[in-house]
């Protein structure tokens, strides 16, 4: 054996510098973080079935009714089951990448094998400038499309406003929705792009196919689907571009934080999460956030010096070399009998 270098990797290749790579063990580490993620997934609702019975009884039947959302922030219990039921995505990769020996498992992250933290601070700021800037844009240009929207009285809302509710679902997003958010990016910018990386070349695959998947997972209209597309593209192609999930995690982070706050507070008349997400005003709203965050994230990165790539140690085996084979020996003549001595 001898130790080799693999060659620059970039992100989306980091899972073929692992020690052992075969060309199977991707597919098998997509096969065991979904056992995982199903084995933690009946662990979580063995847990909150009790716990459900016990705060808000009403809940499942309104669900089973159609009466409740998944998700609705006058329900905290259903803000606390829907976050932790996508965290459990983080420890389900990880135990796949260590189940299969894609280590250091930190890869995940970025090509420094852990998260960059000084540049995720540094992007954070800048995700919030962007998304203030995505909203506003977005919900001027649906005024000025729909001006008699000011003027329409709110639909009547068949709860009550709770505000005990509201600051406690609050309280559960702003403690759970970075491990919320962090969780889908692994997922979705980070496990999926790997394994079709470790198998294509071309980063394109890595970052169209699991942004469109990503889209579909959501409950939106046409528009919601849109945004998110869009917003999962960008986030793929920054973590390539970039070499690690920081940008990801940052907009997603910040984007969701401000999403919860305006549906708590019932800003729109709406407390929960719906099919109806916006139209066309969200939609150009969310190309001059990502715009204005994609080019202050590159800035950012730049005057950074962070690396794209990532060289790897291997040992890999030494063919040993052929040794000739031996020449067959010559037979030896056999002895000749000594002839008597003449006598004199």
């Amino acid at each position: 054996m001898r130790t080799v270098e693999t060659e620059p990797l970039e992100y989306h290749r980091l899972l073929r510098g692992s020690a052992n790579y075969r060309w199977w063990k991707p597919l098998m580490l997509l096969l065991l973080s979904g056992v995982y993620f199903g084995i933690f997934t009946v662990l979580l609702t063995i847990l909150f079935v009790p716990i459900v019975m016990l705060v808000d009884p009403e809940y499942a039947t309104d669900l089973t009714t159609g009466a409740a959302e998944m998700l609705d922030t006058q329900r905290p219990i259903s803000v606390l089951m829907s976050l932790l039921s996508i965290i459990i995505m983080i420890p389900s990769v990880l135990l796949g990448m260590l189940s299969t020996g894609m280590r250091p498992v930190g890869r995940v992250w970025s090509v420094a094998t852990r998260i960059r933290w000084g540049l995720l601070g540094r992007l954070l700021g800048i995700a919030l400038l962007s998304v203030v800037a995505m909203n506003v844009t977005g919900i001027a240009v649906e005024l000025a499309l729909d001006p008699a929207s000011l003027s329409e009285p709110a639909a009547p809302s068949l709860r009550e406003f709770d505000v005990d509710a509201a600051l406690l679902s609050m309280l559960f997003v702003v403690l759970l929705v970075p491990f919320q958010a962090a969780a889908e990016e692994i997922v979705f910018r980070g496990l999926f792009m790997q394994v079709l990386g470790s198998w294509l070349r071309s980063p394109w695959f890595g970052i169209l196919i699991p942004s469109i998947g990503f889209a579909l997972a959501h409950i939106y209209n046409i528009w919601g689907l849109a945004v998110v597309g869009l917003m999962g593209g960008v986030a793929a192609w920054l973590t390539w571009r970039t070499g690690g999930l920081e940008a990801a995690v940052a907009i997603h982070v910040v984007n969701n934080l401000i999403a919860f706050g305006l549906m708590a507070s019932g800003f729109g008349g709406e407390t929960a999460q719906t099919e109806d997400s916006g139209g066309p005003g969200s939609l150009v709203g969310e190309i001059v956030g990502l715009g204005l965050f994609v080019w202050l994230t590159l800035r950012a990165f730049d005057r950074g010096g962070h690396g794209r790539s990532r060289i790897d140690l291997q040992q890999v085996p030494i063919p040993l070399p052929i040794q000739p084979a031996p020449a067959d020996p010559q037979p030896v003549p056999p002895a000749q009998p000594l002839e008597d001595s003449p006598r004199g």
